[in-house]
């Protein structure tokens, strides 16, 4: 079988560092909360080149605690985009804000910067911009286009690595999240997360968040939650940190094969060339039978996967919010026709090869 993502080649490709990195952490005794867990902060704030990084469990708990960081919770509206994972919906809900969806772009799939403005009411407290893919949002232009008061969080789940005008995304709002969940681009063995910002208070209240509301051992001073980034994750990712640009490059080379030699039924995402993105799941729109195409695939085992087969506006759990079929219809439309290929950066030619045998053998 040929998978849509194999996690497999990049354990065994970084596996003697890895185990290196769990073998410091085991007699140390200290799993939560230690020096990998700082060291990890220090050298991933450094990557991204922002001035503070706050571990924790899951970039949902991330998103959810960036918006409580800053003061946005019950009555507050978050505007963010329909075309994403379920976790940006809930972290919204779990902060007790209500979110706002709007539509994308047709041709970049990001969420659309006007129809954002459009969208603001007294009740808005902030926009979560979502780099869908790796494609990066331009929060400058965001930036100076929204009221001063708007906090701007970026989801940045997927974009580990990719820049706008050679800024880091993640780096250029009040916030940025990412995930460490094994199939991003920086990926632990399990569950993590973190939010980076420049904003010292922000970095302080996160602190305090993750942790309780702890003060110290016998204080708590806010209702905080239990999130925290683990030691090992933190020294496993430590381990993979060095690698992530040379990864990244992998994965635009595969990138330029498929769409060098994809037939005409598929679009690509369009990426603005002031964006170097990181081609976290390589995503096309297909213009034709998606089913027939994906039974096809499935029959020669070669995995594909819709993302995402629902939008948010429409999933049952938002029921209340009112939304209806045809309300978004750029992002409707996308998740008829979007399909997701195999692609991860230790994809050989070989097994590129079999997948474009694979495609170019449907007749529909």
């Amino acid at each position: 079988m040929i998978w849509r993502c194999d996690l497999v080649p990049q354990t065994e490709a970084y596996k003697a560092e890895i185990l290196q990195a769990i073998e410091r952490v085991l007699p140390t005794g200290r799993y939560i909360l230690a020096n990998e867990c700082a060291a990890f902060e220090k050298e991933f704030a450094a990557y991204l080149g922002c001035n503070h990084c706050v571990g924790v469990a899951n970039a949902t708990d991330g998103l959810t605690l960036a918006l409580r960081a800053f003061g946005i919770g019950e009555g507050d509206e978050v505007i963010t985009s329909p075309y994403t994972a379920i976790p940006t919906g809930s972290a919204i809900v779990d902060a007790g804000a209500t979110p706002v969806f709007v539509d994308i772009e047709a041709d970049t799939f990001l969420i659309s910067i006007e129809r954002i403005l459009a969208a603001v009411t007294p009740k808005t407290k902030a926009v979560m911009p979502v780099h869908i893919f790796g494609n990066v949002v331009d929060i400058p232009k965001l930036r100076a286009a929204l009221p001063a008061h708007i906090r701007i969080i970026e989801d940045s789940a997927q974009s580990h690595g990719s820049t706008l005008r050679g800024v880091q995304s993640g780096t250029m709002a009040d916030a940025g999240v990412f995930s460490f969940y094994p199939t991003k681009n920086l990926g632990a063995i399990g569950d993590g997360g973190a939010v980076v910002t420049n904003d010292p208070e922000a970095d302080k209240r996160l602190r305090l968040l993750r942790m309780y509301g702890m003060l110290d051992k016998d204080t708590i001073i806010t209702d905080g939650i239990n999130s925290r980034l683990d030691e090992i994750q933190a020294a496993i990712l430590r381990a993979k940190l060095p690698h992530l640009d040379a990864m990244n490059a992998a994965r635009r080379r595969i990138a330029a094969r498929y769409a060098a030699e994809l037939p005409p039924a598929f679009t690509l995402q369009h990426i603005p060339e002031s964006v170097v993105t990181n081609w976290h799941v390589f995503v096309a729109r297909y213009h034709g039978d998606r089913a027939a195409f994906t039974a096809h695939m499935d029959a020669l085992k070669v995995q594909t996967n819709i993302y995402y087969v629902t939008p948010l506006h429409l999933q049952r759990a938002h029921a209340r919010l009112g939304y209806k079929p045809g309300d978004l219809p750029i992002v409707e439309q996308l998740c008829q026709e979007a399909i997701a290929l195999p692609f991860y950066p230790e994809m050989t030619d070989a097994t590129h090869d079999e997948v474009m045998r694979a495609i170019h053998a449907f007749r529909a």
